[in-house]
């Protein structure tokens, strides 16, 4: 039995296998068709599509999280990100922002909102933290560094020294309505035990063990 071919030649004098042009173009057409809607619901089900990635937009809740030391897999990103997504202005408030890690953690948290926020947005981060009275002068230089380093990033960082000392609390607010409370603030890494640039806890932050430390959402408003 000889089976039909859309695109076979029609041989001379049989009738049976003659196709139209008109035939044939509908038919490339329905294939063509075809093939699209194969494409779009590929495209929906890719994680990195825009439309799947609104629809996977984690809902956010208040709650009360204790994290054990020594724990890995933790970052700023999966501690803070979404709850930062669309705020235009946080505040940071950590009176022990002194020493060098602790100011390279607060810069850490500055690239984590630059990554996070829209290309067009801008975006205002705040830290109050207190004055390392034996080295003031050094504190002052790093923080102005990552306030030069934003330039042209669309964020804008700005901090200021808590003189009065009444800021002992430490927490993150921001105007998209939540407050996250964390007891040990920022510092909640252990220190990599390599510091040479090829560590891989020295540059991911999931890869490295943690302190133990406890994160509280409050919803504001």
């Amino acid at each position: 039995m000889h089976v039909a071919n859309l695109y076979e030649r029609p041989r001379s004098g049989d009738s049976s296998h003659r196709v139209t042009d008109d035939g044939a173009r509908e038919a490339d057409g329905l294939l063509l068709e075809t093939g699209r809607e194969r494409l779009a619901e590929e495209n929906l089900s890719d994680p990195e599509h825009p439309r799947q990635i609104a629809q996977e937009k984690p809902k956010l809740e208040e709650g009360h999280h204790v994290f054990a030391e020594n724990r890995k897999g933790i970052s700023y990103d999966s501690l803070f990100g979404s709850y930062i997504d669309g705020a235009q202005r946080i505040v940071v408030t950590d009176p022990y922002i002194r020493y060098f890690y602790q100011i390279k953690n607060m810069m850490e948290f500055v690239e984590m909102v630059i990554r996070r926020k829209a290309p067009e947005d801008q975006v205002a981060i705040h830290l109050v933290t207190g004055p390392d009275d034996g080295n003031i002068h050094k504190q002052r230089e790093l923080l102005e560094s990552i306030t030069e380093a934003c330039v042209g990033s669309g964020v804008d960082f700005t901090w200021a020294f808590d003189t009065s000392g009444t800021a002992h609390a430490r927490d993150i607010v921001t105007d998209a309505g939540w407050k996250i409370v964390l007891d040990r603030g920022l510092d909640i890494f252990q220190a990599p035990l390599r510091r040479d640039g090829f560590s891989l806890s020295d540059r991911l932050q999931e890869h490295r063990m943690l302190k133990g430390f406890y994160v509280t959402y409050v919803r504001l408003g």
